[in-house]
């Protein structure tokens, strides 16, 4: 008799349990939003940006969201003390950020974009 009274509460604490959790608790199979909601198809964009090296325009190539497109991007550059220089590529609108160092040589390196 004890044992079925102890299978009993075990059986109601269970249920009581699982009735106060929320719905997404990982009880039931739900997407979150990441899976049904793809993000943004990604788009190739050449930007010529002035080397700080020798001033020269060089073809930098970006993979930018394609809602970026329709803007003009903020572009700065400024010294540094390793390599050359460093750019900064910003898209306002889109939040779209890139980070291109140049070398020596004055080769642009993409080192950095928020995906």
């Amino acid at each position: 008799m004890r044992n079925v009274k102890r299978l009993v509460l075990a059986a109601v604490f269970v249920a009581v349990s699982a009735a106060c959790l929320p719905a997404d608790a990982g009880l039931f199979c739900r997407r979150g939003c990441d899976d049904c909601c793809p993000p943004p198809p990604k788009v190739e964009v050449c930007l010529m940006l002035c080397s700080p090296c020798d001033c020269c325009p060089k073809p930098v190539t970006l993979c930018v969201p394609e809602c970026c497109l329709c803007e003009q991007p903020s572009i700065s550059t400024r010294c540094a003390l390793i390599g050359s220089g460093v750019t900064h590529v910003e898209y306002c609108c889109c939040g779209f950020k890139a980070k291109i160092r140049w070398d020596r040589c004055g080769e642009p390196h993409v080192v950095h974009t928020n995906d």
